[in-house]
């Protein structure tokens, strides 16, 4: 869905004859890889809206739910045609199988991507894509990093995973709404290997603090174990200051998976993924929905039992919408699997970030001059890439690109040394 309008980030603002920037936010972004002190696109969520209530017949619900939108959709705008983007996951597979459903008669453009990996799901998409008679295209991005300063200069914050902009921009030549698999995840419990994590470790009588630095233990590639070390003396960093930002979301009597439920809802989703597809959105022109994310669905979704969503014997998640695609033709031998549109950080470090990052995050970087980030770290850092496995260092890569994006984007809006059309 496309928020009408795009709030200004708070990463800086005018002061008159300068233009000043929110420390605290970038020790966030840097952090968590957003900033829930933003004011957001979405409502954000409370512990009361995720309170269980007891929900007979789910998958007609859903199916009901989903149903009524896409018909208010069509009547509404009238569209002949609607693009969507396509993984060979469970998301996208479910919105596409639905669309067609409900309305047969509609033109469909289905869009996928690949990073030139042997693993990705362009060929798994193909398939689904002709078994609903759509027309498929596809999109190979070896070098997601070469068009930073174009992409950043979009959303106006500093974020390098900002390649579904290339499925976007394509399909807006095709339709003039999109529909993307957002918000599964975060409504339907599909991100599976954290929820493992954090009930395995998760002690007796866990207080709201141990919960919350479980929790962000089981998203560790959003910072490194030396994290207070990163900044430059320009930002106070502060690990208790973080750690009371997600207190609301483990201070309340919810079932623990409940919580994370709530904590993921009002994190990257709210805070990255929407306002990030609302500006590509409204730059592209591109009307962007998801079955996922109408009010209706949010409001039915977020009350199912945490334990009718994820089966933690069976380590699955997105149980009634398994149930519902398991009945859809084509997708009772292709089992989804979570993957979608993710790069795979030592590949794209070997092809392209490597030299990026060497190029353009080093001592004479403009945020290390300001110190923002600190020099020291940042010369260990590079050491450490350039003479361990790159597979045990992963988070570094990680929060390079980070460091990477917050170079360029200070560039653009700060010091205004760089131009949008720039390539790295």
């Amino acid at each position: 869905m496309l928020i009408p309008s795009l709030l200004l980030s708070k990463y800086f603002f005018l002061n008159t004859e300068q233009l000043k920037i929110n420390y605290n936010s970038i020790s966030k972004i840097l952090t968590l890889r957003y900033d829930p002190d933003k004011v957001s696109l979405m409502k954000p969520l409370s512990y009361k809206d995720f309170t269980p209530i007891k929900t007979n017949d789910i998958e007609s619900k859903i199916n009901d739910i989903v149903k009524d939108d896409l018909l208010i959709m069509k009547k509404k705008s009238k569209a002949n045609s609607i693009s969507l983007s396509l993984s060979g996951g469970i998301d996208s597979g479910l919105t596409l199988a639905i669309i067609r459903s409900v309305l047969p008669d509609i033109k469909l453009e289905c869009f996928s991507m690949g990073f030139g990996d042997e693993d990705d799901e362009i060929q798994r998409a193909k398939e689904i894509s002709r078994i609903y008679d759509c027309n498929f295209h596809y999109i190979i991005k070896d070098d997601v990093l070469s068009e930073l300063p174009q992409l950043i200069s979009i959303v106006k914050e500093p974020r390098w995973n900002l390649y579904q902009y290339y499925p976007m921009a394509a399909a807006s030549k095709q339709s003039s709404i999109f529909y993307s698999g957002d918000g599964g995840d975060e409504l339907f419990g599909g991100y599976t290997f954290r929820y493992k994590k954090f009930l395995s470790n998760l002690p007796k009588n866990a207080d709201w603090k141990k919960k919350t630095k479980l929790y962000l233990s089981c998203h560790e590639r959003d910072w490194v174990p030396d994290q207070d070390k990163m900044f430059g003396s320009k930002i106070k960093f502060s690990w208790g200051k973080i750690y009371k930002l997600l207190k609301p979301y483990f201070n309340n009597n919810l079932e623990p998976l409940d919580q994370v439920f709530l904590a993921d809802f009002n994190g990257k989703l709210l805070y990255d993924w929407i306002p990030t597809n609302n500006a590509f959105g409204k730059y592209l022109d591109l009307d962007i929905k998801s079955i996922f994310l109408t009010e209706k669905m949010i409001k039915f979704a977020t009350h199912i039992p945490w334990n009718m969503k994820y089966d933690p014997k069976k380590i699955q998640g997105k149980i009634p919408l398994h149930s519902i695609l398991g009945r859809q033709k084509g997708f009772k031998k292709i089992q989804p699997i979570k993957k979608g549109f993710t790069i795979d950080l030592c590949s794209l470090w070997n092809k392209t970030a490597k030299e990026t990052i060497n190029t353009y995050v080093n001592s004479e970087s403009e945020i290390v001059k300001n110190k923002i980030i600190n020099e020291e770290w940042l010369n260990t850092i590079h050491k450490k890439l350039r003479q361990d496995n790159l597979e045990l260092n992963v988070r570094y890569i990680s929060k390079m690109l980070g460091i990477l994006s917050l170079e360029i984007w200070y560039r653009l809006f700060i010091s205004k040394t760089m131009k949008k059309t720039q390539k790295l």
